[in-house]
């Protein structure tokens, strides 16, 4: 732009271009990067605890939140890994509503369940054995 009270040059005007010019190119690499993070298939997601007894457990009777996700709306497959003491269940909650229970044993049992949220995923674990420790651990695809 031209200095106060002084009419524009050919050079000033030129000079504006070829700035106007650098931030629009700027700005297209910028939302070509943009783009091409976004054609990803997912997010970059934590890794979670590997070994069963570092997975977050519960010894109450009472179903008890062990992990949750904040989602945007969309389907997803919920892979749930869990394992209890003696026995347990463990379900999958979508924004308040229970969508499904499994029973847990000694064993690391793997269950897989589609989803439809629009804000929340919980997964929620209680003992129905006499005594001992329900652990879970989830994943979320986007699917």
């Amino acid at each position: 732009m031209s200095r106060v009270n002084h009419p524009d040059t050919l050079v000033t005007l030129l000079r504006e271009v070829q700035r106007r010019l650098r931030v629009l190119e700027g700005t297209r690499h910028t939302a070509t990067f943009a783009a091409a993070v976004a054609a990803e298939p997912g997010p970059a997601l934590a890794f979670q605890p590997a070994r069963p007894q570092d997975w977050p457990g519960t010894t109450a009777g009472g179903w008890t939140p062990l992990v949750r996700l904040l989602t945007r709306p969309g389907a997803f497959v919920v892979v749930l890994e869990a394992v209890a003491d003696s026995e347990g269940e463990v379900r999958v909650v979508v924004d308040g509503e229970a969508a499904e229970t499994f029973a847990v044993t000694g064993d690391v049992s793997r269950h897989e369940v589609a989803v439809a949220a629009s804000a929340e995923l919980v997964v929620e674990a209680r003992r129905t054995g006499a005594t001992g420790t329900v652990r879970v651990t989830a994943f979320a695809l986007a699917g």
